[in-house]
């Protein structure tokens, strides 16, 4: 007998391992949506419910759950085993110091309410594996113009699907520090107004948090709800809305507000000189963002306007050349 290899090739295609794969994760998933053994309904929290006041306090202090997908199938589905990997992926990753930590949570609290760190890391665990199946996915179809694609390819797809949601975090992020930077002089305007007619400190949010609108106006309303409820204080308040808001000029203007009630210090002339150094920095932030544009709009500019204007210009200039040679 001729030397034969241990194992057949032909059995390691993908159409044959994937349905395997199918059935354990269905399985799973079968597995785990079955209502046995989940904890029943607090009795305690029903009674609660039935206060008023306990029902607002709690609808205040809990956080909206957002689906991840738009079936409802399947978000019960994969959901579960969004987490598992999360919180997987959150303690390997931990262990080296990358989980990310409080900084996280009050990043993901101020963009995706709902959204827990170990969800999130299921995300990024989910687009990382959709990345390192798109050079497999490409090559089962055929699609190979370089040939085989190579293993540290496969990596690179993994390591970008897995960093795709911290950097569309943290564009959100900038795009929402950038509204209230737009939003805060306005409404500094609005309170030395407010606080010059004679108005507290207090009475002069409240004016502002209710005929304001955007980002810094709802971090206000908040914080005014908060007051009106009776949770915190309005030192106590300003202190959250400053912790919980992951912007540096609110978390500013938070601080300041607090110093002046604290001090006795005059509201009006430390609002309008905070206002007039946020207007100042609205410019330049202006000015920045046009210089950016400025340096975005070359390489458009060099691939599709100047070919086409130099097909437009030399070739009848080329075609007038040649009739005169002839």
């Amino acid at each position: 007998m001729t030397g034969a290899l241990p194992f057949d090739p032909e059995a390691l295609q993908l159409r044959v391992l994937i349905w395997p794969l199918l059935f354990g994760v269905g399985a799973y998933l079968f597995l785990t949506a079955q209502p046995v053994g989940r904890p029943k309904p607090d009795l305690g929290e029903r009674l609660r419910r039935l206060d008023v006041d306990q029902r607002i306090r709690m609808e205040l202090g809990q956080r909206d759950v957002r689906p991840i997908f738009m079936s409802a199938a399947l978000e019960g589905m994969l959901r579960p085993v969004l987490d598992d990997l999360g919180r997987l992926a959150r303690g390997v990753l931990g262990r080296f110091g990358l989980a990310g930590g409080a900084e996280l949570e009050r990043k993901l609290a101020a963009i995706r309410p709902g959204v827990e760190p170990i969800q999130f890391f299921g995300e990024k665990v989910a687009t990382g594996l959709l990345g390192l199946a798109l050079c497999p996915f490409m090559s089962w179809l055929g699609v190979e113009p370089f040939g085989r694609w190579p293993l540290w390819l496969w990596a690179v797809g993994f390591a970008v699907g897995f960093l795709g949601p911290d950097w569309q975090l943290e564009a959100r992020l900038a795009a929402r520090r950038t509204a209230c930077l737009m939003e805060l002089p306005t409404l500094l305007d609005m309170l030395t107004i407010a606080v010059s007619a004679g108005l507290a400190l207090e009475q002069a949010l409240v004016q502002v948090a209710t005929r304001s609108s955007g980002v810094a106006a709802r971090e206000l309303q908040l914080a005014i709800r908060e007051m009106a409820l009776g949770r915190r204080t309005l030192v106590e308040a300003l202190e959250a809305m400053g912790e919980r808001s992951a912007l540096p000029d609110l978390a500013r203007l938070a601080s300041q507000l607090r110093a002046a009630h604290d001090q006795g210090i005059p509201l009006a002339q430390t609002l309008a000189a905070q206002a007039e150094a946020l207007r100042e920095q609205k410019r330049l932030r202006v000015v920045e963002q046009g210089g950016k544009a400025t340096v975005r709009m070359v390489l458009p500019v060099a691939l599709f306007i100047l070919p086409v204007l130099f097909v437009v210009l030399l070739i009848p200039a080329a075609v007038q050349v040649l009739s005169l040679g002839g």
